[in-house]
């Protein structure tokens, strides 16, 4: 482990505090709200070309690449925050790092969140932007990213996109996915004790906000427990000390197709910090992506300069 994660991981818990207690989610929730999601941080902005749009009734935020060598590659974020968070701003680190890398644009729907809205809502808002983004460009241009509860809601659109027969992206990357709503993997009680973001019990609360009173363990809203055949190509990245990683490594037993990568000793979400294991990711994710996108016929993704990314 780096110095810098080290330090990080120490951190963590004094501000992680308010998202691992139960008995103040209400309030958490209502002061998310009040405050709003965070926008691309304004050097991000400037850099890139940005956008702040409606398709239909999701808001969607783009950056995209100014460069005269524009390629054709889509990112569909979707952010994480437990299904009931907007997003944050250390959140914005992961598509706008990938985007440096690759070039082509990033694309952010802010999708219904619980408790005002469920499941449903969020994966049919998801669903919309993404059918938006293939009339665009083609699905074999569109990779979907998603960290955390975004991770979930990411393979849940898959999912569902080969169950309906629709295009699938040319791929998907999951960061720290959350696939099991109901949290009981055997080794999940074991792991809290090292975790310095989550506990058990609040991701249990949260994600029967997101079930909306159907069963935590549907397929539809736990995407671990879904068919995993017939998926696009998949790297999951997964940090041992995450409660989390339970979930990584139970997706790889039922389906081995999927490239796992799990950092010991690394955190929930790490790979958004700036620290070396979080580069090391991202160049990994980016290198994923540019294999999966190869020989599209579109041009596909790039290996792009990536120095001085806000």
């Amino acid at each position: 482990m780096s110095i810098r994660a080290w330090l990080l991981l120490k951190l963590i818990p004094a501000f992680s505090a308010p998202f691992r207690n139960v008995a103040q989610l209400d309030q958490t929730i209502r002061k998310n709200r009040a405050v709003g999601p965070a926008l691309p941080p304004r050097r991000a902005r400037q850099r890139f070309a940005f956008s702040d749009e409606c398709w239909g009734d999701t808001r969607v935020l783009r950056l995209a690449d100014r460069s005269d060598s524009a390629v054709p590659l889509r990112l569909l974020y979707l952010h994480g925050g437990a299904f009931i968070f907007h997003i944050q701003a250390g959140q914005w680190a992961l598509p706008i790092e990938l985007l440096g890398r690759l070039g082509g644009a990033v694309v952010t729907p802010f999708y219904p969140l619980a408790p005002e809205h469920d499941w449903r809502a969020g994966i049919a808002a998801a669903r919309r932007v993404y059918l938006d983004l293939i009339d665009e460009c083609g699905a074999h241009n569109v990779v979907v990213i998603g960290d955390s509860a975004g991770g979930g809601l990411a393979l849940s659109l898959a999912q569902g996109l080969r169950d309906a027969g629709e295009p699938l992206p040319a791929a998907l990357v999951l960061f720290s996915p959350w696939l099991d709503l109901a949290v009981k993997g055997d080794d999940q009680p074991a792991i809290q004790r090292t975790d310095p973001a989550l506990s058990i019990e609040f991701l249990r609360a949260a994600g029967k906000l997101w079930a909306h009173g159907d069963a935590v363990d549907d397929p539809r809203v736990s995407p671990l427990f879904a068919a995993q055949q017939g998926l696009p190509p998949t790297i999951v990245f997964s940090g041992t000390r995450d409660i989390l990683d339970s979930d990584a490594v139970r997706l790889a037993a039922v389906n081995p197709a999927i490239t796992l990568q799990r950092y010991p000793g690394m955190f929930h979400v790490w790979a958004a910090a700036p620290i070396p294991e979080g580069r090391r990711a991202l160049d990994q994710a980016a290198a994923f992506i540019r294999t999966a996108t190869a020989g599209n016929g579109g041009g596909g993704a790039q290996q792009r300069d990536n120095r001085n990314l806000p």
